[in-house]
């Protein structure tokens, strides 16, 4: 018996890699700005879309991780799934603000269910088999194959794209709808201390309280992971019409959306390599320059190549996420991880959803360099004085 169930949890990885290829498989990335302004957004709409988007997933981040510890992994992952293919389904039929407006709500449930929830899966299904050590190993994998079927997707989203851009988005349908089958046939870990069944909303503040309060290390660390991981996602939006910006054409832009995943996908899956050579203290300092560095190349050197200089945004967001959420894991417990790293999460949203309207404004009033650049320097002041707490608190 115990042989079956080390086995099933063992099939846990790979079913898991097979979750994040299947759900790496958005056609219409490289494409999706132009497809709003073809149904009529604005570039203001867009951001707007974008910030009720983020929105959605505060209100959501921190209860749906606690159901993941309440009620189940498993549950919370196949909720993600279903939520994923249903809103994929319905921006595929959509043709206005409203009903993307929709969509994205739909999307932010199947988020909200996946994030924190998919890594205390993995590192609970570790500790069970007693390799909890290898975290950072098979989650950087995990996320390199996910990034690399992105890859792929992109490029061919980007030639579909150019034929019919709603055609792309129909192409990520059946690969949403397999995530509901990959989910049901997963193995719950165990939780290696249970919740209590009463009291749930006390518990809730306890760990919040835990995380953000009582666990000084816990909680700058967290706040460090929001501004790095937030300021580096936030110009995302602003990379077709940059490209647009440097001349380059229209249909090169799979292709290098495709590159920007290969990049984030490499650094992830040699994510714990380079953390090891590296240390903590060097890690983590280095996330926020190379963001910064990132924003005044981009904002400062405009030629038909300036699109190299995002490699530096994909090298973090591949890097940061295995690493980051490992030292979260080491700061917390098993029974209430999903929930504390749905409060990493829920942070990152809210700085990412309070700087796209900043970035948005400015480009709308001045220019997408000037937003670039405030967004660089606006960087560096928040990082640079949490590096310092960091350093005092002795995380650094």
């Amino acid at each position: 018996m115990e042989n079956t169930l080390k086995q099933k949890l063992k099939s846990n990885i790979w079913k898991f890699y097979l979750f994040e290829i299947c759900g790496g498989m958005f056609f219409e990335i490289p494409i999706i700005v132009l497809f709003w302004m073809e149904n009529g957004l604005s570039l203001t709409q867009i951001m707007i879309l974008q910030s009720i988007f983020s929105v959605f997933l505060i209100l959501f981040e921190i209860p749906t991780g606690y159901f993941a510890d309440v009620y189940g992994r498993k549950k919370s992952m196949l909720i993600s799934g279903t939520g994923l293919f249903i809103g994929m389904l319905t921006y595929s039929l959509g043709d206005n603000f409203l009903e993307f407006l929709i969509a994205e709500f739909l999307f932010a449930v199947g988020l909200s269910f996946y994030s924190g929830t998919s890594s205390a899966f993995i590192y609970d299904t570790l500790k069970d088999l007693k390799q909890e050590n290898k975290y950072k190993k098979i989650w950087g994998n995990a996320k390199f194959y996910g990034l690399l079927a992105l890859a792929v997707s992109n490029v061919i989203g980007g030639f579909i794209g150019k034929i019919d851009l709603r055609l792309a988005l129909f192409m990520s349908l059946p690969f949403m709808f397999s995530l509901i089958p990959i989910t049901m046939s997963f193995t719950e870990p165990r939780k290696h201390k249970a919740i209590v069944e009463k009291g749930h909303i006390s518990r809730l503040k306890d760990t919040l309280r835990f995380a953000l309060i009582d666990n000084i290390k816990l909680r700058w660390l967290i706040v460090y992971a929001a501004i790095v991981i937030g300021f580096n996602n936030a110009g995302l939006w602003l990379y077709q019409p940059y490209f647009k910006l440097t001349g380059i054409d229209i249909a090169y832009f799979g292709i290098i959306f495709a590159s920007f995943q290969i990049v984030a996908a490499l650094s992830s899956r040699y994510a714990h390599k380079i953390e090891n050579k590296l240390g903590q203290k060097h890690s983590l300092i280095m996330l926020v320059f190379i963001v910064v560095i990132g924003y005044f190349l981009t904002s400062k050197i405009i030629f038909i190549f300036s699109f190299v200089f995002i490699y530096l945004f994909q090298f973090v967001r591949g890097f940061s996420e295995p690493v980051l959420s490992d030292y979260v894991n080491k700061l917390t417990r098993s029974d209430i991880r999903a929930t504390v790293l749905s409060i990493n999460n829920l942070v990152e949203r809210i700085v990412y959803a309070s700087i796209i309207p900043f970035i948005g404004w400015i480009a709308d009033i001045y220019s997408i360099t000037q937003a670039l650049m405030m967004t660089g320097v606006s960087a560096l002041v928040f990082g640079a004085v949490v590096l310092v707490i960091l350093r005092k608190d002795m995380v650094i």
